[in-house]
């Protein structure tokens, strides 16, 4: 599977967890290399709109938040498998508690040194619209305590596990907790020092990067804008799940990412909806007739 194309920048820890996904699959892939903050004049027409990062791509279909692209990569490739059974609930855990947990202690340190106009374009993001540097600073050793409780819990099932969380192979609970560590160990300076409490963790931490990334070839946005004209959406139609909404196919539909946050809505006609997946259909003057597919979990999904 060489077709498929990755919109992230280097820094990104969400993009990191599907970055070691491409290594355990042992894929081939392309990269884009975007903005860490918008404008992102050369993502958004993909998009309609959804500005997180990272974002995949084959041809006209584009496929926004990591589960979903988790999702759509063990569709393309299906060996390993990485979304399985009870795997889906730790890295649940990992990337909403304990990822948002992270941020904090890590975005909080960083304040007085990061830009600011980053600093805020996270904030409005993870922390609500009403949020505070000084509340920050002073909510920060608990934020601390709660990270350090939720990775003694991880500790403790990886003292006991095989040569990964759930056995001999790595799936996207190995994935979740390598980027929450990667991240800490990279983007806090006591990171290193926090972390080598939980040797277990660290050991799993050292499989997961030998792994690596597959095998990348840069690709100009510019281009991945063209083969998303060029192309036409592949991914199915339909309603296949129980729908309360009285959803149909072709519903003028508002998506919204759940909780409190700046993100922007999207707007599209209904393509395809089923228990993990709503896809919409958009039309853009750069890049014509597109599909973009997001999870339903985490989003919430109405009639326009």
């Amino acid at each position: 599977m060489s077709d498929v194309i990755f919109h992230h920048y280097p820094q990104s820890p969400v993009a990191e967890k599907v970055r070691v996904a491409f290594g355990m699959k042992a894929m081939s892939w392309h990269s884009v290399e975007i903005p860490r903050v918008p404008p992102k004049p050369l993502l958004m027409p993909l998009t309609g709109g959804y500005r997180r990062t990272p974002v995949a791509q084959i041809g006209a279909d584009i496929y926004g938040d990591s589960q979903n692209i988790f999702r759509m990569l063990d569709e393309a490739v299906p060996t390993p498998q990485l979304v399985t059974g009870m795997s889906m609930t730790l890295a649940s855990w990992a990337e909403s508690v304990m990822f948002s947990l992270a941020v904090r202690v890590i975005l909080t340190h960083a304040m007085d040194g990061a830009p600011e106009g980053f600093i805020n374009d996270r904030a409005s993001i993870y922390f609500g619209k009403d949020w505070t540097r000084e509340q920050m600073k002073a909510d920060l050793p608990a934020f601390e305590a709660q990270l350090q409780a939720g990775f003694a819990m991880v500790e403790a099932h990886a003292a006991q596990s095989g040569d990964f969380l759930f056995g001999d192979s790595p799936n996207q609970a190995d994935a979740n907790l390598h980027y929450l560590l990667w991240f800490i160990n990279g983007r806090w300076e006591r990171g290193p020092e926090f972390l080598s409490q939980f040797p277990h963790l660290m050991a799993l931490e050292a499989k997961m990067a030998a792994l690596g990334h597959g095998t990348m070839t840069e690709l100009a946005a510019e281009t991945a804008l063209e083969i998303a004209r060029d192309a036409t959406p592949q991914s199915p139609t339909g309603i296949h799940c129980q729908n309360p909404e009285g959803f149909a196919v072709g519903d003028k539909v508002i998506i919204r990412q759940a909780g409190d946050t700046a993100d922007p809505d999207i707007t599209g006609r209904l393509r395809m909806l089923d228990s993990t997946r709503v896809s919409i259909d958009l039309t853009d003057d750069a890049v014509g007739d597109i599909a973009l597919h997001l999870p339903v979990m985490g989003y919430m999904i109405k009639k326009a």
